[in-house]
């Protein structure tokens, strides 16, 4: 009762201040300002009675505050998430330390023995050879085996197969021989070293010795065709034309394009098995 009794008597002083005050053609100020359910604020009283808010004294609630703005770096509706920003960034960082350690692993795992490397690097030679449809492109595969041959793991070793080869051309059978014993004494499964001894010993009458050095050849490379064609040539010279032609074959099947060899192939089948075969 006491409440009714204190708005009358306020409103008594209200009405005639307010009748005095000149507003906007548009309403009072604020007057867009609404509250919940569509009931519209009272502005500010004017004059002595501004420090007076009629919207409380009338039991009118407040209007809506605007939602606080969310800090920059929180996540915000209709925005990408700070996490989500940052994805991208993470993920290409992860691949990089992924390529990095596979770089590492792949750095520090144990690699081939060179001897591994040789063996797949004639391979892949003397498959190429066999199947060389031009006569120059297998002389030059040919070519490459030969000097994979004369390759050693020991410098050593390459530079007494090099004054040995110097001796030879030079006619010094002697000295190349002696050189060559030297060699295959100290690279024992070096199989050029072998061969190059077996063909001084040949060119120095020694037909026996050559033979018995040819043979450790094919021991440690049988597709060595140098050293098949040198022993069919030893039995060539001594008689043996059959067995001769039974090597020359057994060379063609691992180089089919060697010209020489072809024609000595022709040769002997003549003699051997007569003009009909």
């Amino acid at each position: 009762m006491q409440r009714y009794f204190f708005l009358t008597a306020l409103l008594l002083f209200i009405i005639p201040a307010l009748a005095q005050t000149k507003w906007p053609e548009h309403g009072f100020p604020g007057q867009a300002e609404k509250a919940p359910g569509g009931r519209e604020l009272l502005p500010p009283l004017p004059g002595p009675f501004h420090g007076l808010d009629l919207n409380k004294l009338l039991g009118i609630p407040d209007a809506p505050q605007a939602e606080e703005a969310l800090p920059e770096n929180e996540d915000q509706p209709g925005r990408p998430a700070a996490s989500q920003k940052a994805a991208p960034a993470k993920e290409a960082a992860e691949k990089s330390a992924a390529a990095a350690a596979e770089e590492l692993k792949r750095a520090l795992a144990p690699h081939p023995p060179p001897e591994v490397l040789r063996r797949e690097m004639l391979n892949d030679l003397f498959a190429r050879l066999r199947k060389a449809a031009d006569s120059d492109d297998a002389a030059q595969l040919a070519a490459t085996i030969q000097e994979v041959f004369l390759q050693s793991f020991s410098d050593t070793g390459n530079l007494l197969m090099q004054r040995a080869q110097e001796a030879l051309h030079m006619g010094q059978f002697e000295l190349s021989l002696s050189l060559l014993d030297k060699l295959v004494f100290l690279e024992p499964q070096w199989a050029e070293a072998w061969n190059q001894r077996a063909t001084v010993r040949f060119l120095n009458g020694d037909y026996d010795g050559s033979m018995a050095d040819i043979h450790q050849v094919l021991k440690l490379e049988p597709r060595h065709f140098g050293a098949l064609t040198g022993m069919g040539m030893i039995l060539h010279e001594m008689g043996f034309d059959k067995d001769a032609l039974k090597i020359f074959n057994q060379t063609l099947n691992i180089y089919p394009l060697a010209p020489d060899i072809k024609k000595l192939v022709e040769k002997l089948t003549l003699e051997v098995e007569g003009r009909g075969i």
